[in-house]
């Protein structure tokens, strides 16, 4: 079983997270031929480290601790907060490099909102200088499929810019405040 212990505790105005892993290798990827600084971290490692500093305010300073029974000694031993670091700056490049493309997503749906909307001030426009095109067939179906193309396209947006985009934010400010953390190694 690949279970990572995680216990969470404050100390002066600080939390410290410590993280508990059974072997190097449920920490650091074994396949990952890099310096032992560079090396990354398992995808349970990354969960785990996420999951146990966002359960935390993130204005609060940080200090991870991590354990790891037979952990290498003396210098090496140094190397694996760096190697944490490296591994969540890779993941915060990643990270902004989507934020790029969602940016400019969140822009196509903007304009499809305002062209929508242009579209219903038209047809709105259009029933009331012509009152018996409300109540055709006609007019009654394509008034519904403009009520439905922005109802659409105006909850896309709203959810781009609100959920999105405060998940994005929100994200971005978790990988700075374990790239910015106190990373030291316990026994």
């Amino acid at each position: 079983m690949k279970v990572i212990k995680a216990t969470r505790r404050q100390e002066n105005g600080r939390t410290i997270v410590n993280l508990r892993f059974k072997t190097m290798d449920q920490l650091l990827d074994p396949d990952d031929p890099c310096p032992l600084r560079k090396k990354e971290l398992t995808q349970d490692a990354e969960d785990a480290i996420l999951t146990n500093v966002f359960a935390d305010k993130l204005k609060n300073p940080l200090t991870l601790e991590i354990q790891v029974p037979c952990a290498p000694d003396g210098g090496q031993a140094a190397e694996i907060p760096d190697a944490i670091r490296h591994h969540f700056r890779f993941v915060r490049s990643e990270h902004e490099r989507d934020t790029a493309i969602f940016i400019r997503e969140r822009r196509t749906a903007l304009a499809f909102t305002a062209f929508n909307i242009l579209i219903a001030l038209l047809y709105v426009g259009y029933s009331y200088q012509h009152e018996n095109w409300m109540t055709s067939i006609i007019g009654q179906f394509i008034g519904g499929i403009i009520v439905i193309m922005n109802w659409a396209t105006i909850w896309d947006t709203y959810e781009y810019f609100i959920f999105d985009g405060r998940e994005k934010s929100h994200r971005k400010k978790l990988l700075n405040k374990i790239i910015d953390s106190e990373i030291r190694m316990v026994d």
